[in-house]
């Protein structure tokens, strides 16, 4: 038996080609927005990410500059030359009868007794290290007190601390820098601390403008990217808030950082983020 059967007409065929294309480019059109969507998302964390990194870094180490002290040694609008304390101890004896010897604790540890050493691991002080002593000179003056900048040219491990309870020590000898020192300058408790020498500004790196650092040879990326023309700028203040260019009156230093990206969010404007900071120094 033989059935009509009828197929589609062209007509038909059209309308069924132009609604799937309509839905095809629909889809198209919502994953294409989500992608977008997804990106600019993506480049803003970064962005926020970067900038809280630029940031900690900077305040962690720029708090602990001295301006008065003389540890800003350098400052521009995009870069600045500090020094930086590295490593810290207590000195519990010296010696003034050859060459220039201070005698430091050599461990942090706190024991039963609640008796608090310094130092301890890698953080020990070595020979060719930069170091600020302490001289308190006459104990019932304030105006005379100074630090003794001078360089370690020998450490010897082998000695003991008198008190607290013969601790672990270090002999730490000046030679050639007698005369940075005089008798009782430098008295038992004394605080020592070494330094380096760092500038914090910006390097290029595959294109991308960082965030860096470097102490006596190039930069190294420290967070990034920045935005390519403003990304680090400072800003320098003294104790009334006023801008600055004498490094000794640093009381404040304005950082603001910034970030960039081609990226365009739903309103059709560049992703970029910025965070303005103030860092008090320790004068």
């Amino acid at each position: 038996m033989t059935r009509n059967r009828r197929g589609f007409t062209l007509i038909e065929l059209l309308i069924v080609a132009v609604l799937g294309s309509l839905v095809l480019l629909a889809t198209l059109q919502v994953l294409l927005t989500n992608s977008r969507t997804y990106r600019a998302q993506a480049a803003t964390i970064s962005g926020q990410q970067t900038t809280r990194m630029a940031v900690e870094v900077l305040f962690a180490e720029l708090r602990e500059v001295s301006a008065s002290g003389g540890d800003i040694l350098a400052m521009s609008q995009d870069s600045i030359t500090v020094r930086l304390m590295r490593k810290f101890s207590i000195v519990c004896g010296t010696d003034w009868t050859g060459q220039p010897t201070v005698r430091v604790i050599s461990d942090f540890v706190l024991n039963s007794g609640d008796t608090l050493y310094i130092m301890g691991g890698t953080n020990r002080f070595a020979a060719g290290d930069s170091v600020f002593v302490f001289a308190d000179n006459d104990e019932d003056m304030i105006r005379d007190d100074a630090w003794i900048a001078a360089s370690v040219t020998a450490v010897d491990s082998g000695v003991v601390c008198p008190q607290p309870d013969s601790a672990a020590a270090l002999d730490l000898t000046f030679n050639g820098q007698g005369a940075l020192f005089t008798a009782d300058s430098v008295g038992i408790g004394a605080p020592v601390r070494s330094y380096e020498e760092f500038t914090f500004g910006t390097t290029t790196m595959n294109g991308d403008l960082y965030l860096a650092r470097r102490d006596t040879g190039d930069y190294i990326p420290i967070a990034g990217p920045l935005a390519p023309s403003n990304g680090l700028e400072f800003v320098y203040r003294d104790s009334l808030g006023a801008v600055t260019t004498v490094d000794t009156l640093v009381a404040q230093i304005e950082v603001l950082v910034r970030t960039g990206s081609e990226l365009q969010n739903s309103l059709g404007q560049m992703v970029q983020d910025s965070v303005l900071v103030w860092i008090y120094t320790r004068n």
